[in-house]
């Protein structure tokens, strides 16, 4: 739990989005946007449940031959009900493509729950399409496949979005597959992501192989 509750609360922003009329709309980074957004894991290991819910604070650190930095600051974490203590600053590295590159100072698990959620920029052609990423910065991370799905648009909080069903599953070489399917939202206006809800199985670093984890990503509207 502890390893899905420090690797989770980071999220990827949208790196692009289109209508479903075929007309992309890119996202321009520029160091120093930010967006906040809640995260809830809930974690079933059998009758067992546990909940973690952060608050973050994604800011775009640098943007430079294709790669972007986004540092993840936690303005508060919550196990349960209860508060929990402080933690550092995570810094993680995208390719254009929404592909999880790294994720400084984590080791392979953490590259490779980072890259279960991994939103992909949808093409103006729509329809079905795959995105592979590969373990750049991590070795001992497996080769992963997202197929992903635009099902048209809708608004989710008052802001238009194009709707995306995703499944994402490891290809390895040994041991149990990470799997991650869902739908994401992102927005038609800017690229960002909206909201995100996902359901992860072959969890790393648990011993439980039928341990699921439910998570949602969402705008946060309180300040």
């Amino acid at each position: 739990m502890k390893t899905l509750a420090l690797w989770l609360g980071a999220v990827a922003l949208g790196l692009q989005a289109s209508a479903p009329s075929g007309q992309e709309v890119a996202r321009r980074f520029v160091p120093g946007d930010s967006v906040r957004y809640v995260v809830r894991v809930e974690l079933e290991r059998g009758e067992a449940v546990s909940a973690v819910e952060s608050r973050v604070l994604e800011t775009v650190e640098k943007v430079d031959d294709g790669r972007v930095t986004v540092r993840t600051k936690y303005l508060s974490v919550k196990v349960g009900s209860a508060a929990s203590g402080s933690r550092p600053d995570d810094r993680t590295v995208y390719g254009s493509d929404g592909s999880v590159l790294a994720v400084e100072g984590g080791d392979a698990d953490a590259l490779r729950l980072a890259r279960a959620l991994a939103v992909s920029g949808v093409p103006a052609s729509g329809g079905t399409w795959t995105f592979e990423q590969k373990p750049v910065s991590q070795p001992a991370a497996p080769l992963a496949r997202t197929v992903c799905t635009l099902d048209g648009t809708e608004e989710v909080g008052g802001v238009p979005s194009a709707r995306v069903r995703f499944e994402f599953r490891e290809v390895p070489t040994s041991g149990e597959p990470l799997g991650a399917k869902g739908v994401y939202w992102l927005a038609v206006g800017d690229g960002r992501l909206v909201k995100l809800e996902a359901e992860l199985t072959g969890i790393p670093g648990l011993p439980d192989k039928d341990a699921k984890a439910r998570v949602t990503v969402e705008l946060d509207k309180e300040r």
